[in-house]
């Protein structure tokens, strides 16, 4: 299988344009215009923003609403708005554009010609396709123009902003909405682009890995794939009980016929644990072997069953 080859739908924005807006656009020429801002040669001025803004030069103005230039070049003389170079952290840079622009959207816009090789158009369809999500505006921003970086290295792009672009095109196409005739699966290579998906996949479950233990994850999965997370808790029990075994057990070997039963007549000879709690441990271990069985899955309700005996009776040990 080829994969998904992005580079492939950079070649395809002109074509796109074309059906789409009647015309094509020389997004590089308009760079060039923005080289004094990407050095700190001069301040950003409205002119620069009207640029943009400019039909002939790109489709911008279909998706933005044109600022005033009069308003804006007050603001703009006034503010004395530098952008380059691109400090360390670029969160700076994105701030102070942004009060002053007061828009992501229009920042974003200077930001991609002033400097198209770290920044991109903030685009929602593509957050969407990148699966990138963060708590604030300019975090989210500074996080898909990163991600955009990664996708750029990985597919062999120009820039940032022409892997926009490239993102961009293919969006259009694979929805529709540039009325191409389909010569390929466009959605079928996105799709089964391992690498792609890995990116994406990342994006989603990156926060909750932080931020949540085996337990908690297993417990937030239980409806969705109960036999999932009852691998996930169930991996967890393993680790726990042979922690106990050798810890609280004297140094018993696991993974025998019958140690399971012996590990937990030693820790109740030792008072770790009741009768009554055996019985759930034991029931805690049933589900666990349906859960890693692929012949059998446990319920939603087993599976927090177990994740609840772990929490309760397990976990426990760990601070004897």
């Amino acid at each position: 299988m080829a994969g998904f080859d992005l580079h492939r739908y950079l070649d395809r924005f002109p074509e796109v344009c074309k059906r789409k807006f009647g015309r094509t656009y020389s997004l590089h020429t308009l760079e060039k215009k923005f080289e004094p801002l990407r050095t700190g040669k001069r301040w950003l001025v409205a002119k620069d923003v009207s640029n943009i803004f400019d039909p002939a030069a790109t489709p911008f103005a279909r998706y933005w609403a044109k600022p005033s230039e009069k308003e804006l070049d007050q603001v703009l003389k006034s503010a004395r708005l530098a952008l380059g170079p691109v400090p360390a952290d670029p969160r700076a840079l994105v701030n102070r554009a942004l009060e002053v622009l007061h828009s992501i959207g229009l920042v974003s816009l200077v930001l991609r010609f002033v400097h198209p090789d770290r920044f991109g158009v903030f685009s929602t369809p593509l957050l969407n396709l990148l699966q990138v999500q963060c708590p604030s505006t300019v975090e989210l921003y500074v996080t898909y123009c990163e991600e955009l970086r990664v996708w750029k290295a990985h597919f062999g792009l120009p820039s940032v902003a022409e892997t926009e672009t490239a993102l961009w095109t293919y969006h259009e196409l694979a929805a529709g909405d540039a009325q191409a005739p389909a010569t390929t699966d466009i959605q079928g290579d996105f799709d089964a682009d391992v690498w792609v998906q890995r990116r994406r996949v990342a994006q989603i479950l990156r926060p909750f890995f932080k931020k949540y233990g085996r337990l908690e994850l297993a417990r937030i999965l239980a409806y969705e794939d109960p036999k999932l997370a009852g691998m996930i808790a169930g991996e967890e029990y393993e680790r726990l009980l042979r922690f106990a075994a050798r810890r609280l057990a004297g140094g018993i070997r696991l993974g025998v016929k019958g140690a399971i039963e012996e590990l937990f007549r030693r820790l109740h000879a030792a008072g770790h644990v009741s009768l009554e709690e055996i019985t759930m441990l034991r029931r805690a271990w049933e589900i666990r072997c349906a859960a890693v069985h692929p012949e059998e899955a446990p319920s939603p309700e087993e599976v927090e069953i177990m994740i609840d005996t772990l929490a309760r009776l397990c976990r426990p040990w760990e601070q004897v």
